[in-house]
């Protein structure tokens, strides 16, 4: 018998400190979701947010497209060939328009000095926390 009421408290032990250990791990893997992974709700194009550049198309860049719009109030401030009336074609087309708007995004929202037109993590990240602001960039 007093084996078993000595082993009873060791095995709390472990089972606390094997709970402690599944908390943190957790916590971990909550924190380890890369930022650029939580897109917005407003152009529900895709959740995929691709390295995309001059010459992509899909999904990815509409996503983007509607992103910059949305955080960079292109409607607004610029006509990026869009019959006159501002903002971004929502098309699909990583154009030359669409690299622009990039490149003022990544200046002026991001405060790149060398802005490399090119959406990879860094740019989705920004395009992310600013579409979810209450303010323009």
């Amino acid at each position: 018998m007093a084996n078993r009421s000595a082993a009873q408290p060791l095995r709390r032990r472990i089972a606390a400190a094997a709970v402690g250990v599944l908390a943190v791990g957790g916590l971990t893997m909550v924190a380890s979701v890369p930022a650029h992974a939580a897109s917005s709700g407003h152009c529900g194009f895709t959740n995929s947010q691709p390295e995309i550049t001059v010459g992509a198309q899909g999904t990815a860049v509409k996503q983007a497209q509607c992103e910059l719009n949305w955080a960079y109030a292109y409607g607004h401030t610029t006509n990026y060939g869009n019959g006159g009336n501002g903002g971004l074609t929502v098309d699909g087309d990583f154009g030359s328009n669409t690299e622009a708007a990039t490149k003022n995004f990544q200046i002026h929202c991001m405060g790149a000095t060398n802005p490399d037109g090119v959406i990879g993590p860094n740019t989705w990240s920004a395009l992310n926390y600013w579409v979810n602001q209450p303010t323009y960039c």
